[in-house]
């Protein structure tokens, strides 16, 4: 009984989960269970069984079903079965439920369907029979889906009933071979048919009292701006009037049976989408209904229902609007638009779906004189950037976002000559409420004190936070409300653990982040920036252990055996890493390092660039220097300093930073993470690095607040300002920027795929995403309003456009050829040419192939594009000399002096024999012949030797052009046989060409 009261308990607590227990359904479900839900995991599917008294009417039988589609789509994909203990049933019942099942078969052909759904089959007991035109329609349902409806009435709770056919007496087989008859006279007269349905359509019209469409569509009554406006996302349950607004992404019409028209569509609003149906009342609606079509933009009114056949809830349409396309405007007088500085393409991989010309194209119809291409760490976009630019009239200014690291990270803070093995020592952590050292507050702070190799003495206190601790921290800390309420206040054990520390070396584990917030601290309580000298076991254990996959204080207890009894706890924490640190400088003294100010001697040794972390900066190229440098440090960062991501060191972007403009970037730039975390003076010296800081609408920070970054919106706002005021005060311009990566709203669809495809590899789908659309002057000075309208048109407008300014016009594509440099490259080509040609055709060359020659190289050598030749000629040549099989391909083969450089083994000459002995020759230039492979043997009449054929009378000007000055395009195709490239000896390599035959 147990067991059966449980399976009655569960149906009842998920019908309440379902919100279907108002009083009118309880008789249906009265003594009803849930038997089994399975699950496939893989396939997000659930199959509940369901057990119920009685047959479900059919209404409440699609109430259920849309209930559960609705509260689990989240999770699954749900479908459900029910056994009824009293199989009772009469012939509506069965009806009721036709079209339900008709909607459950799949792979069904439309005929067979239409023909289904378009008919109510007669019931005789447990017969169920469907009327059909004809045998063939009747063998096919029996064969195929006979069974299958039968068991999909079994699914809904009835007994086992037999589903046979009957053909129709109106559709005889005499009756259906004249129908394919006439069918057949039809299909022969069809042009003549469709001329005159045309004809007798335009009568009609002509004669019809339906108006003429002037104007916007209109069916039905006009849609007030004060009627009930909803959002399709706020649609949940049925209604009886609302109206909605939206996009129609599909539409169609349909004659019924009764005469009437069914027009279906589908509308969005960007939040979701529902399906909207209007029924035809006279014919006026019918010929309207033709001109809804996709496309449009639509006001509709009318009723939600839940719909049985598309099992989801609908709109039966009353009233339909058509409206113009709500687009965003910037509505900024002319000479006061924004400029964005900090924009993203498609080349910002798997990040940006917007492409740049677009981009570029809204900022000039908005009116934009500028507009910034910032990828990450990439610049492929500047060419497709530069086109758009240019067909727009618009200002490109070229930029990158790059993954800034310092060199080198401090050891050790406040260096002092103090001898490390005679030392004390203060190891502490703190815990906190979040990351700020400024907005959050420290909960607990603990220390153990080191001397001679020992603890000597331990410090432990809880603090008054005065407000609950968030579930984050207390599932981090494993820190209560409980145990905080009524500690001491942070002042009062700040002084205590000052006094406490005098003047030790203090250590922890990622040092400036307890520091900051003891600094802060102890500030605020007038004691100032703690003057000890500090030693940060992070950055000492990746100086020491740089093998080590990570650093981190568990993963380093694990290592050398120290025991961490709760991580993330500070007495525990500050303990084990009290030991860490005695490991730490034993293996430092074996290193020569005596002294603490010795700690930072070797700061940014090894791939120290690997151990840091890098920050989002912004680089803007001020002119061709600059671009010239941006270049540079784009291939350096990705070629010398490549982990995980393109890092560039700060001291490299010193030694190249002329002609650029250097912005603080995202809230991942060092600027902005340290106004979250530290006080403002504490800001200043990183502030100060950059031209121009960066700040984002509080929208495109909204995911800080989120990942409890950031404590409120109020605390947001507060971070801003602050930044704002830095700028201010250090004489840098602050920028208002978008962080942009795609045009509009609702195509941040389109970045969610892109992001969620990567799964937990991107760290973007640890939270939701904020809103980057490119946005326009008016809606940024709205998202800075808190500021006042001052201070947000100066950084939206004043400064933004005076970067611009700053920035000179640039082209990323030159329209000269600049082709590499090589001294002597012109008389190579030349002897090189001269040389060959003399070698197989004799000192004496024949005049049609001096003439050759000399017209190649007057436009070769003319144009410059002898150090491309000479180029392609020494790759040619190693790749031979290292046994790599080389062809060329495509018109370089219609080069002479290409042939006698060994670029191509195409020889472009008539054709020919020469004698490879006494260079004798022939050539037939009267076009008698097609290739000189197509001559007939000979033999030389000079010395008797055997005639070598040559030449396939191709112009020069098949590569080169009429008037020789296209740009070569030397394409040589390298196949190769993988196995060879890894092997070094002579035998090997033979062996290898000996199995591999033609390397291909």
């Amino acid at each position: 009984m147990g067991e059966q009261k449980s399976k009655k308990e569960q149906f009842l607590l998920l019908m309440q989960q379902l919100e279907l227990t108002e009083d009118a359904l309880l008789p249906y479900f009265q003594n009803a269970e849930l038997e089994k839900v399975i699950l496939e995991k893989k396939a997000r599917k659930w199959h509940f069984q369901f057990v119920f008294e009685n047959i479900l009417p059919c209404t409440i039988y699609s109430r259920l079903s849309a209930q559960l589609a609705k509260h689990f789509s989240y999770i699954a994909h749900t479908s459900f079965s029910i056994k009824a203990v009293n199989q009772q049933y009469t012939e509506q019942s069965i009806l009721d439920y036709w079209n339900n099942c008709v909607q459950e078969l799949e792979g069904i052909s439309p005929p067979l369907l239409k023909l289904l759904n378009e008919q109510t089959p007669a019931v005789q007991g447990s017969k169920v029979t469907i009327s059909v035109r004809n045998e063939m329609e009747g063998m096919s349902i029996k064969s195929k889906y006979a069974a299958l409806l039968s068991n999909i009435f079994q699914s809904f709770g009835f007994p086992l009933l037999t589903v046979d056919t009957a053909v129709q007496e109106s559709a005889s087989n005499d009756e259906y071979e004249k129908f394919l008859e006439a069918k057949q006279k039809e299909d022969q007269e069809r042009g003549l048919q469709a001329a005159l349905e045309m004809q007798k359509k335009e009568q009609e019209a002509e004669n019809s009292d339906t108006p003429v469409l002037k104007g916007p569509l209109s069916i039905g009554l006009t849609i007030k701006d004060d009627a009930d406006y909803r959002k399709l996302i706020d649609i949940i349950d049925e209604e009886r009037r609302v109206a909605v607004e939206g996009y129609v992404f599909a539409a169609e019409t349909k004659e019924l049976r009764s005469g009437r028209t069914l027009l279906t569509f589908k509308i969005t609003d960007y939040t979701s989408s529902i399906m909207v149906k209007m029924f035809s009342r006279d014919k006026e609606d019918a010929a309207l209904f033709q001109l809804v079509q996709k496309g449009m933009w639509l006001k509709v009114r009318g009723s939600i229902q839940n719909d049985t056949f598309v099992r989801d809830l609908v709109m039966i349409g009353n009233d339909i609007n058509e409206i113009k396309p709500v687009q965003r405007q910037d509505t900024a007088p002319e000479n006061e638009k924004r400029v964005e500085l900090h924009l993203h393409s498609p080349m910002s991989q798997m990040d940006a779906v917007t492409s740049v010309s677009t981009l570029v194209a809204q900022a000039k119809k908005w009116g934009h004189k500028a507009i910034a291409i910032t990828d990450h760490a990439v610049v492929q976009s500047f060419p497709e950037a530069f086109g758009a630019g240019k067909k727009n009239d618009i200002k490109i200014l070229y930029g990158v976002e790059v993954n800034l690291v310092d060199d080198g990270v401090p050891i050790a803070y406040n260096d002092a000559h103090r001898l490390i093995a005679e030392d004390t020592f203060v190891v502490f952590d703190v815990e906190t409420t979040g990351l700020s050292a400024v907005y959050d507050t420290i909960i607990e702070l603990a220390a153990v004190k080191i001397r001679g190799g020992e603890i000597i003495d331990r410090f432990e206190s809880f603090a008054n936070p005065h407000h609950k601790l968030s579930a984050t921290t207390i599932n981090l800390t494993g820190i209560t409300d409980d145990l905080v309420e009524n500690a001491p206040e942070v002042e009062d054990v700040l002084k205590k653990f000052y006094e406490w520390t005098g003047d030790a070396v203090l250590v922890a584990h990622n040092a400036s982040f307890d520091m900051g917030f003891l600094n802060v601290g102890y500030k605020k309580i007038g004691l100032g920036k703690s003057p000890n000298p500090v030693i940060d076991t992070l950055e000492l254990a990746r100086f020491l252990y740089p093998d080590m996959k990570n650093h981190r204080l568990n993963t380093l207890a694990k290592k050398f055996d120290v025991e961490l009894t709760q991580h993330h706890r500070a007495i525990y924490d500050a303990e084990a890493t009290g030991y860490l640190l005695l490991r730490m400088l034993k293996d430092a003294a074996n290193q020569g390092i005596e002294y603490h100010d010795q700690f930072n001697d070797n700061m940014g040794k090894g791939n120290a660039f690997q151990r840091a972390r890098p920050y989002h900066c912004t680089l803007l190229a001020q002119n061709e220097t600059g671009l010239k440098n941006l270049f540079k440090l784009v291939s350096i960062s990705h070629i010398d300093y490549f982990y995980r991501v393109p890092r560039l060191p700060r001291s490299l972007l010193q030694k190249y930073r002329e002609g650029l403009l250097v912005g603080s970037g995202c809230d991942k730039g060092e600027v902005f993470e340290g106004m979250m975390q530290k006080s403002p003076d504490e800001v200043e010296d990183t502030a100060q690095f950059y031209d121009y800081i960066e700040v984002h609408p509080k929208e495109v920070y909204s995911h800080l607040i989120e990942l409890e970054l950031v404590r409120d919106e109020k605390a947001l706002k507060e971070i801003i300002g602050k930044v704002v005021e830095l700028g201010e005060k250090l004489n840098i311009p602050v920028a208002a920027t978008g962080n942009v990566h795609y045009l509009n709203p609702n195509d941040k669809i389109y970045r969610k795929i892109l992001v969620n495809s990567q799964g937990g590899a991107n760290p973007l789908n640890r939270h939701n995403l904020p809103d980057v659309h490119f946005r326009t002057t008016n809606e940024m000075l709205d998202s800075f309003s808190f500021l006042g309208e001052e201070k947000a048109k100066k950084i939206v407008v004043e400064n933004t456009n005076a970067i611009a300014d700053m920035i000179d016009v640039i082209k990323p594509i030159k329209d000269d050829l600049y082709t590499p440099k090589i001294e002597g490259a012109d008389e190579e080509m030349r002897t090189m040419s001269y040389d060959m040609a003399k070698s197989i055709y004799g000192d004496e060359l024949p005049e049609i192939v001096e003439a050759r020659l000399e017209k190649e190289l007057k436009s070769i050598i003319g144009h410059g594009f002898a150090v491309i030749y000479l180029i392609s000629h020494k790759l040619v040549k190693k790749s031979l000399n290292d046994g790599y099989l080389v062809g060329s391909r495509g018109s370089v083969g219609s080069s002479f002096v290409a042939t006698m450089t060994e670029i191509t083994e195409v020889n472009p000459l008539p054709p020919h024999y020469v004698c490879p002995n006494c260079k004798t020759s022939e050539f037939f230039d009267d076009g008698s012949v097609g290739s000189g492979f197509d001559l007939p043997d000979k033999d030389c009449p000079n010395c008797g030797g055997v005639f070598k054929k040559d030449g396939h009378d191709i112009p020069f000007e098949t590569f080169l052009g009429f008037k020789g000055d296209k740009v070569p395009d030397i394409d040589l195709s390298a196949p190769r046989c993988q196995l060879k490239r890894l092997v070094t000896s002579d035998f090997a390599r033979r062996t290898v060409n000996s199995k591999c035959g033609m390397i291909g």
